[in-house]
């Protein structure tokens, strides 16, 4: 078996470093430099102009806010979010300066992510032939034909069993860690670990035992414990697999063989993609619950009336249309705290009109784009000048709003709201993050009332650090360690005091 690349250490930071004009040489002869002239750009001087965004861009990256910098570029060189913009960006694919694209036009965004399917390989080097990186159409439709079957709504309700029984027991969990109220709780490392359990008891079928022995260990290697690391999980997830029955490892097991690239990679998504934006989301909207304390009693009121209804029968999607406002909850969050803002990257495979600076322009086929979701969720033009607020009862659309009908789940989309991108290259696990997380909801909020930690406030969390792709807030407590001083770590951390609570004060 070949050897792994490893992008999960600070090993390749040399490699990354832009503080020399010799990148400058070695700029991409075939990048379109003409761009500049007819896109928005802050690049005006293609010298130390130039040169300088790269530093802003590194500096920014290892922090965990380029999306943070994009979107400013974007306010103060643009003529507003919904404008697309050109940069300078390095290709970590191949160590090159390339140009990047980033589109934020919401008519742009919708067209090209439905017709422009090819990756764009910037993942490769640490995905490998994934589903999710592999830059081969035929490829990944051969994967995406095979793996969507675990996901659908009839194989979900088949699982829904054993999530229940999960989620039961995490909110059990959650007043032990808390040692009865007493001790405030990271929410954030407690969602990623609950995450992770129900996508490998409910999917793949594994035993407790050995969700127990792993649960931490895939987000330990990201976060810097080192390429030998992530692949010892990786290799055992994949052993599991052929001795499990849930959905997920069926198809596995029964898909034609993949190539060790093929298995390395897609059991680091399934393990690292598969829990950690589903556990962030429910971190970030756990926050603004605790934040918002009038939002949090409305959303407990629709829980408790569930539980009345319910009583002691079998939860089945169904009956999901019961909670309506957890719905809008959810959907807030996404948009507000985008699980990934930098969006999906994408390569041309024909030449793309877009719009520029002073109007329509021809980008050449085999040009990279990046569909940028946090600028459009967070502009003002396309949601109100409330945009920056968390507010579950704001103006969706039916299609922004998730729903069970008949024998398809349909999730979120429009042009100026995508959290699980465009199909049909949308997230794979996307019904699935959509079951676990009201299941979880369901049961926490039924027995607890969460309040904010003093020393998280709002000014830390409009900083909006994430871990590198997705996001995760920065732990304030633990900002640093020996893993992690280059990028910003894959620890996150968001705190609450939680309370017992007498659900019929609240009906």
């Amino acid at each position: 078996m070949e050897k792994y690349r490893d992008l999960f250490t600070e090993k390749n930071i040399s490699q990354l470093s832009l503080y020399h004009s010799d990148m400058l040489k070695k700029y991409n002869k075939k990048s379109n430099k003409h761009l500049y002239n007819i896109i928005s750009s802050p690049v005006k001087n293609y010298d130390e102009e130039y040169l300088t965004i790269l530093k802003n861009i590194e500096k920014q990256s290892k922090i965990g806010k380029d999306h943070i910098l994009f979107k400013n570029y974007q306010k103060y060189f643009c003529n507003g979010l919904s404008d697309n913009i050109i940069i300078p960006f390095l290709d970590t694919s191949n160590f090159a300066l390339t140009d990047l694209i980033l589109i934020s036009n919401p008519d742009d965004c919708e067209r090209i992510t439905e017709k422009h399917i090819k990756k764009n390989p910037i993942f490769k080097p640490l995905l490998h032939d994934s589903i999710i990186s592999t830059t081969s159409l035929d490829h990944w439709k051969d994967q995406r034909l095979d793996l969507v079957q675990a996901f659908s709504p009839l194989e979900l309700n088949s699982v829904m069993e054993t999530s229940s029984k999960r989620a039961n027991k995490c909110s059990e969990l959650l007043w032990k860690i808390s040692d009865k109220g007493k001790e405030k709780i990271n929410m954030s490392e407690f969602f990623l670990n609950e995450t992770m359990a129900q996508l490998q008891l409910a999917m793949f079928g594994f035993s407790n035992d050995f969700q127990e022995e792993t649960n931490k260990k895939i987000r330990d290697a990201f976060g810097g414990k080192g390429e030998g690391y992530a692949r010892e999980y990786a290799f055992k997830l994949l052993n599991e697999v052929k001795k499990s029955e849930g959905p997920l490892s069926v198809i596995l097991n029964e898909r034609k063989p993949l190539s060790d690239t093929e298995e390395y990679g897609n059991a680091l998504i399934f393990s690292f993609a598969g829990h950690d934006t589903t556990g962030h989301t429910l971190t970030w909207l756990i926050y603004e619950l605790s934040k918002n304390q009038s939002w949090q009693r409305k959303l407990q009121r629709e829980v408790d009336h569930f539980w009345k209804v319910q009583q002691d029968k079998k939860i089945t999607t169904k009956d999901f249309k019961r909670l309506p406002f957890m719905t809008r909850c959810i959907m807030e969050t996404l948009r507000l705290h985008t699980a990934v803002p930098n969006g999906t990257y994408r390569e041309l495979i024909d030449d793309e009109i877009i719009q520029g600076k002073n109007g329509k322009v021809k980008i050449p086929k085999g040009t990279y784009v990046q569909i940028f979701n946090y600028s459009r969720h967070l502009n003002p033009e396309l949601w109100g000048e409330d945009v920056d607020d968390f507010n579950p009862d704001r103006e969706f659309k039916d299609n922004e709003i998730w729903n069970d009908e008949g024998h398809a789940f349909y999730n979120p989309s429009s042009k100026r709201f995508s959290p699980f991108t465009y199909a049909p290259r949308d997230c794979i696990g996307k019904n699935f993050a959509q079951l676990e997380m009201r299941l979880i909801l369901l049961n926490i909020l039924k027995n607890y009332h969460f309040i904010l930690d003093e020393k998280q406030n709002q000014e830390i969390f409009k900083n909006h650090e994430i871990n590198r792709a997705t996001m995760g807030p920065m732990d304030i407590y633990n900002p640093v360690n020996e893993f992690n001083k280059g990028f910003r770590p894959f620890n996150a951390g968001m705190y609450v005091k939680i309370f017992k609570r007498n659900m019929r004060s609240n009906l």
